[in-house]
Protein backbone atom coordinates (compact mmCIF):
# COMPACT_ATOMS: atom_id res chain seq x y z
CA UNK A 1 0.00 0.00 0.00
CA UNK A 2 1.05 3.43 -0.03
CA UNK A 3 1.92 3.93 3.68
CA UNK A 4 4.29 0.93 2.87
CA UNK A 5 2.13 -1.59 4.41
CA UNK A 6 1.46 -4.60 2.45
CA UNK A 7 -2.23 -6.09 2.08
CA UNK A 8 -2.78 -9.55 2.79
CA UNK A 9 -5.85 -11.05 1.74
CA UNK A 10 -7.60 -12.90 3.93
CA UNK A 11 -8.39 -16.83 3.41
CA UNK A 12 -12.14 -16.66 2.16
CA UNK A 13 -11.11 -13.71 -0.35
CA UNK A 14 -7.54 -15.64 -0.71
CA UNK A 15 -8.90 -18.24 -1.51
CA UNK A 16 -11.02 -16.62 -4.28
CA UNK A 17 -7.80 -15.39 -6.32
CA UNK A 18 -7.08 -17.32 -9.45
CA UNK A 19 -3.94 -17.69 -10.92
CA UNK A 20 -4.73 -15.21 -14.24
CA UNK A 21 -5.98 -12.06 -11.99
CA UNK A 22 -2.64 -13.03 -9.64
CA UNK A 23 -0.35 -12.17 -12.84
CA UNK A 24 -2.12 -9.07 -13.67
CA UNK A 25 -0.02 -5.75 -14.33
CA UNK A 26 1.95 -4.87 -11.35
CA UNK A 27 1.36 -7.51 -9.37
CA UNK A 28 3.66 -10.38 -8.30
CA UNK A 29 3.27 -13.91 -7.09
CA UNK A 30 5.28 -14.62 -3.99
CA UNK A 31 6.14 -17.71 -1.97
CA UNK A 32 6.44 -17.63 1.77
CA UNK A 33 7.54 -21.11 3.39
CA UNK A 34 6.86 -21.63 7.24
CA UNK A 35 10.96 -22.05 7.65
CA UNK A 36 10.92 -18.16 6.80
CA UNK A 37 11.83 -18.35 2.99
CA UNK A 38 10.24 -16.09 0.26
CA UNK A 39 10.57 -15.94 -3.40
CA UNK A 40 9.11 -14.30 -6.00
CA UNK A 41 7.23 -17.14 -7.96
CA UNK A 42 6.92 -16.90 -12.17
CA UNK A 43 3.90 -17.72 -12.76
CA UNK A 44 4.43 -18.77 -16.65
CA UNK A 45 5.04 -22.50 -16.57
CA UNK A 46 1.73 -22.77 -14.89
CA UNK A 47 -0.10 -20.23 -17.10
CA UNK A 48 1.50 -22.51 -20.27
CA UNK A 49 -0.03 -25.49 -18.55
CA UNK A 50 -3.48 -23.93 -19.02
CA UNK A 51 -4.00 -23.44 -14.95
CA UNK A 52 -4.84 -19.61 -15.44
CA UNK A 53 -8.18 -20.39 -13.55
CA UNK A 54 -6.96 -22.48 -10.66
CA UNK A 55 -7.49 -20.75 -7.35
CA UNK A 56 -3.99 -19.95 -5.64
CA UNK A 57 -4.56 -21.69 -2.78
CA UNK A 58 -4.36 -25.23 -5.08
CA UNK A 59 -0.91 -23.72 -6.43
CA UNK A 60 0.89 -24.15 -3.06
CA UNK A 61 1.14 -27.95 -3.26
CA UNK A 62 3.08 -27.64 -6.48
CA UNK A 63 6.15 -25.61 -4.76
CA UNK A 64 9.27 -27.06 -3.08
CA UNK A 65 11.96 -24.96 -0.69
CA UNK A 66 15.24 -25.39 0.16
CA UNK A 67 14.33 -26.97 3.36
CA UNK A 68 12.36 -30.01 2.53
CA UNK A 69 8.86 -28.60 2.86
CA UNK A 70 6.21 -29.78 0.24
CA UNK A 71 4.42 -26.60 0.85
CA UNK A 72 4.35 -22.91 0.39
CA UNK A 73 1.91 -20.11 0.92
CA UNK A 74 1.31 -17.72 -2.15
CA UNK A 75 0.86 -14.26 -1.74
CA UNK A 76 0.14 -11.13 -3.97
CA UNK A 77 2.01 -8.08 -3.82
CA UNK A 78 2.40 -4.96 -5.68
CA UNK A 79 5.81 -4.65 -7.55
CA UNK A 80 6.84 -1.77 -4.58
CA UNK A 81 6.59 -4.59 -1.79
CA UNK A 82 9.46 -6.46 -2.55
CA UNK A 83 10.77 -7.76 0.78
CA UNK A 84 14.64 -6.25 1.96
CA UNK A 85 16.93 -8.84 2.23
CA UNK A 86 17.82 -12.10 0.27
CA UNK A 87 15.15 -13.72 -1.17
CA UNK A 88 14.43 -16.88 -2.74
CA UNK A 89 14.61 -20.90 -3.00
CA UNK A 90 10.94 -21.80 -3.31
CA UNK A 91 10.70 -23.22 -6.52
CA UNK A 92 8.02 -24.67 -8.66
CA UNK A 93 7.87 -28.68 -8.56
CA UNK A 94 5.46 -29.29 -11.32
Amino acid sequence: MADGTSHRASGARRSAIRLGQASAARRSVWAVCGCGREAAIDPAPWLGQGLSRQPLDHLELRLRCLCGARRARLEIRGLSEVPPGATGGIYIFR
